[in-house]
């Protein structure tokens, strides 16, 4: 049985969870509450069932607060902004350590406190960076191509560069690594959804440091869960691996 495993994933990813929120109010959501002043000042609207979705797609998790001024009106999730944020990055953190965790023995490969940091990198690459690479985390009032358009082209992007870091990291033949890259680069060959009209209240500063911060955001997340995945995999639930 895999309880202890299974246990000791989702405590490792609601530690890192936990710890992202702060992190996430040091720099993302001075931010955002900065873009909702120009946001406000030119009258733009959001949906209230579309900001989440979209941020979830683009740059998870630490975008995700991106546009909960949306959702402070909605019933959904009436814990004001901090906790929803928390909440909302409870889930996410749980989640990605599961997603991490069943990777690692769907790969025959331990995480241990040695190696979860590299685990933890290849996450941000797979789920943040590369993604970003042509879809970068937006401000409230940015313009922003349809939605399911952005949620498709980010899930094929992420499957397609979790099988070129396998190919490219775990594999030894020269055609699998010249593969591995060829699936990475594909997404942005093609090209991310983009919006005809790019005119915005937010200024492109705003927009850029924003982008940078999340990334920052994002990786100090993954650091976290990679490292207590391989803690909390190597001190609680080894034995269950081995047994």
């Amino acid at each position: 049985m895999l309880v202890k495993y299974l246990l000791a994933t989702i405590v490792a990813g609601l530690f890192a969870g936990i710890l992202l929120t702060p992190a996430m109010y040091v720099r993302n959501v001075p931010l955002i509450l900065h873009a909702e002043e120009y946001e406000n000042a030119g009258g733009h609207e959001h949906a209230t069932a579309e900001p989440a979705a979209a941020t979830t797609a683009e740059s998870t998790p630490a975008a995700m607060v991106a546009h909960e001024h949306a959702e402070e009106a909605s019933p959904a999730l009436p814990f004001g902004r901090f906790g929803n944020t928390l909440l909302i990055n409870l889930v996410a953190g749980a989640g990605f350590a599961l997603v991490t965790g069943a990777a690692a023995l769907f790969l025959g490969r331990k995480i241990t406190l040695q190696n979860g940091i590299y685990w933890g990198l290849a996450g941000f690459f797979i789920f943040n960076l590369a993604p970003a690479f042509s879809l970068a985390p937006e401000l409230p009032a940015m313009p922003a191509a349809d939605l399911a358009a952005r949620q498709a082209w980010w899930l094929i992007t992420v499957v397609l560069t979790a099988g070129g870091v396998y190919l490219i990291v775990l594999r030894e033949e020269i055609w699998a690594k010249v593969l591995g890259v060829v699936l990475i680069v594909a997404p942005h060959v093609y090209g991310a959804p983009e919006v005809e009209d790019l005119t915005s209240a937010v200024p492109p500063t705003l927009a850029s440091e924003f982008a940078v911060s999340t990334l920052a955001t994002n990786l100090f997340f993954w650091v976290v869960l990679g490292t207590a995945l391989g803690f909390a995999i190597q001190h609680y639930a080894a034995s269950e691996l081995e047994g």
